[in-house]
């Protein structure tokens, strides 16, 4: 596409997936990992090995099951950053220790679980960005509570706790090209951010980790906990600049409709959509919005995507984040495994 071409096109696809928005009906997409969020499987025994870094922690467990058989489990957990805003580091865990871990397990019929509750030295904890549901204990320090704030009332200029993992609103349809990309991707060998690479747009904003907003006048600084990416929101420019230069973050303007903030994104320099392998083209749009609610406790969000060449039709998803007092965003530094 002609970047001459670009303003026009952006707002048009920008009414249209608006609208979509609004209507609440589309295809969508995204995913953390290979494995089944609608089910959890329940494992106990020692560890034997740790590896604690961002953008993942693992660790081997050893589980002996009713007949004596051993076994090796593979256990995959959020990030350093998630544990430690849960009060783990890399020191609270050892080889040898005994735990009762819970979490989704595989969808490719592997012995591998990605960890969501942990139950050690009798204590239970949420170890992740998202809060979920105790499975052992009646309470644990580790659950955080959104609130409402008298004093920012509906500003959306603060720091948000993650509250709510992507949830797409339908199946995502693929053009042939993009499916064929997408069999050949083995995200447990293939995801950029085992390799220590930095997603660009959307997926950058795909994440539960900390953000937060600053008003810098005629733009909005966004900071992004993961990657410690910063984005910029353009606030004066009507249509993205033809001349916009691409990015791994693209060019974004917004603008204020009633109380939500609306950012179009466009030329997006980045080769993926997601950590599935989708590949994303320089016609790629995306179309946002975040909305505080009434009392100031939550921050909605809900972003639309386009791509003519790989995607069948935009895809929409929602998520949202909490106010929690306290809530900081903390340098992540990846390490390669």
């Amino acid at each position: 596409m002609a970047r001459a071409s670009l303003s026009s096109t952006v707002r048009r696809f920008a009414c249209v997936a608006l609208g979509l928005i609004l209507a609440g009906g589309v295809a969508a997409h995204h995913s953390v990992a290979p494995f089944d969020r609608s089910s959890m499987q329940e494992l106990e025994g020692e560890i034997t090995s740790i590896t604690w870094r961002n953008p993942h922690i693992f660790l081997t467990l050893s589980v002996t099951d009713e007949s004596g058989q051993t076994t090796d489990w593979s256990i995959e957990g959020d990030s350093a950053n998630a544990a430690a805003s849960r009060g783990y580091d890399r020191n609270t865990l050892s080889i040898g220790d005994h735990v009762r871990i819970a979490g989704w397990p595989s969808t490719r019929g592997r012995r591998e679980v990605f960890l969501i509750n942990i139950l050690h030295d009798g204590v239970e904890t949420v170890l992740g960005a998202l809060d979920a549901p105790l499975r052992w204990t009646e309470s644990s320090g580790s659950l955080r509570t959104a609130v409402a704030s008298e004093e920012l009332g509906r500003s959306i200029f603060r720091v948000w706790a993650p509250g709510g993992l992507y949830r797409p609103r339908g199946a995502i349809r693929y053009t042939p090209v993009a499916q064929v990309a997408r069999d050949a991707w083995d995200p447990l060998t293939d995801m950029l951010a085992l390799h220590c690479i930095p997603p660009g747009m959307p997926n950058a904003n795909m994440n539960p980790y900390p953000i937060g907003f600053t008003d810098e006048g005629e733009r909005i600084r966004l900071d992004i906990e993961e990657w410690e990416a910063t984005r910029y929101i353009d606030m004066v420019s009507e249509e993205i600049p033809a001349d916009a230069p691409a990015s791994r973050l693209g060019y974004s303007i917004g603008r204020w409709v009633g109380d939500t903030l609306v950012i179009e994104t466009a030329g997006m320099d980045f080769e993926y959509l997601d950590d599935e392998g989708t590949p994303m083209s320089d016609e790629a749009r995306i179309v946002e919005q975040y909305t505080v609610n009434e009392d100031g406790s939550r921050l909605d969000y809900t972003v639309a995507v386009t791509d003519p060449v790989n995607l069948i039709g935009p895809a929409v998803w929602d998520a949202h984040w909490t106010y929690v007092p306290g809530t900081v965003i903390r340098s992540f530094e990846c390490e390669v495994e």
